[in-house]
């Protein structure tokens, strides 16, 4: 409503409205204006300026997106995820909640420029439950869950309109895809999924995504939307994904609270990482820097590298698309490091098929804990053996998606052939004991090699020490 009188009356804003308008200007032939963007404020052309400026005087740009070739993506068109949290979309105080706009402004503007400069992209939206305590007039975000569920269906179309709204007055069209954890279960399910996604795209739409808060159950959650924009990068097999945060980088400790903290501004090996991520997040969303590492992750082990950038600064994602997003390093000598965090991905000897993606999406509810010729044998793509099984944690039934466990650490998933009572007999069990209790032409494998996915690299088994 302030945007709107303020556009009637341009000549009578306060200083706090010129601020929250950001990039926007009135045009006054129209009584309701669709607002537009400033190109002269704007931030991606005004980096586009700098970076022809350091180009003339020889010095290297700091990003650049006016060609997808310093990408390094075999597809003409290189797919992004970006993941958005509601602490970057949304400012909150004694009053309540209120829209962000300068910020939103400038994350539709930055997705507008990759487009026009080739690039696919993808929104993983949050935002529902605080649209929705605004539009209600709700001072705090509530914590009832059926309360939240209502709250969230109240805010989702406001949102969306929002983002129709602002995508729009750059003539872009966006569609909206409300997804569940059940929608990943079933494979089939998965892949309708993911053809919607592709032709969404193929159509030149911004598909924008979000769990269906308002439907969903605890057992049916994804967690938070980190897990989410995850999970959608590795089942479209993107080339990159970029998850939005409070601060500029990963630090070793909280920067608030420690003076010793310490910035990580390249990840070589995300499986391996150690951090303190014990300190608290906005208070707004329901994610924080322990679920992005963990998103991080889950992209890194299907090959998909990960950018950890300041909300506030969503233009940021241009200098990782500069520095080229692979484990090669610059792609010019001379390219500083992103203006982020950038996790690696991990190393693969070829394409990551469509069933380990599948499976990376899964629920586990078990976890089998293996020796060290087996964590070798598995490093190795061969199958789990249930003799290199030495302990069996939890329920699960055949066909259920497991954790694989080495000296307490994760190291892949898989899908069992037997239920956790079948296999507390067979496991550490020889050859022969197997084909005595199985018999002939029964499988002797706890997980086929075509149905494991390893969550570290191969190199990490090369020494591995004896379980205890």
């Amino acid at each position: 409503s302030f945007l709107r009188s303020s556009i009637k009356n341009p000549n009578h804003r306060s200083q706090t409205q010129s601020a929250h308008l950001g990039f926007f200007r009135s045009r006054p032939e129209n009584p309701i204006p669709i607002p537009t963007f400033l190109p002269t404020m704007c931030p991606i052309e005004q980096q586009k300026k700098n970076n022809a400026a350091m180009r003339q005087q020889g010095d290297s740009p700091s990003c650049s997106t006016s060609s997808t070739a310093s990408f390094g993506s075999s597809r003409e068109s290189p797919l992004l995820i970006l993941k958005v949290g509601t602490s970057s979309l949304m400012l909150s105080d004694t009053d309540g909640f209120r829209v962000n706009l300068a910020n939103l402004a400038r994350l539709v503007d930055t997705i507008a420029s990759l487009k026009r400069d080739g690039y696919q992209v993808v929104l993983v939206s949050s935002g529902a439950v605080g649209m929705g305590c605004i539009k209600l007039g709700m001072t705090k975000r509530p914590t009832d869950v059926r309360t939240k569920q209502a709250v969230a269906a109240a805010g989702q179309s406001h949102l969306l309109r929002l983002y129709e709204d602002l995508f729009g007055a750059l003539k872009l069209q966006v569609a909206q895809l409300l997804i569940n954890q059940s929608d990943f279960l079933d494979k089939d399910h998965w892949q309708s999924v993911k053809s919607t996604i592709h032709e969404c795209l193929a159509l030149g739409v911004v598909p924008i995504i979000n769990e269906n808060d308002s439907t969903n159950t605890a057992e049916m959650r994804f967690g938070d939307n980190d897990n989410l924009a995850a999970l959608t990068a590795v089942q479209l097999e993107a080339d990159a994904l970029f998850l939005c945060t409070d601060v500029d980088y990963l630090y070793t400790a909280n920067p608030r609270t420690d003076p010793n903290a310490k910035a990580l501004r390249v990840v070589d090996e995300p499986w391996a990482l150690q951090v303190d991520t014990s300190a608290e997040g906005s208070g707004m969303g329901t994610g924080g820097m322990a679920t992005k590492i963990l998103a991080a992750r889950t992209a890194s082990t299907a090959g998909v590298p990960c950018g950890l950038i300041n909300g506030q600064h969503p233009e940021r994602v241009l200098s990782f698309l500069a520095y080229g997003l692979d484990r090669e390093g610059p792609r010019n000598p001379g390219t500083p490091e992103p203006n982020g965090t950038f996790f690696l991905p991990m190393p693969q000897d070829g394409s990551v098929s469509d069933n380990r993606r599948w499976i990376l999406s899964l629920p586990t509810c078990a976890e089998l804990s293996v020796d060290d010729l087996c964590a070798r044998e598995l490093a190795g793509k061969k199958s789990l053996s249930s003799h290199g099984i030495y302990k069996v944690e939890g329920k699960f039934e055949k066909n259920d998606c497991v954790k694989l466990m080495h000296n307490g650490t994760e190291i892949g998933r898989g899908l069992v052939n037997f239920d956790s009572e079948d296999l507390e007999k067979l496991k550490g069990k020889s050859t022969n004991t197997l084909l005595s209790v199985l018999g002939k032409g029964c499988s002797l494998e706890a997980c086929d090699e075509g149905n494991v996915v390893m969550t570290v690299a191969p190199q990490a088994f090369e020494e591995a020490s004896p379980a205890n």
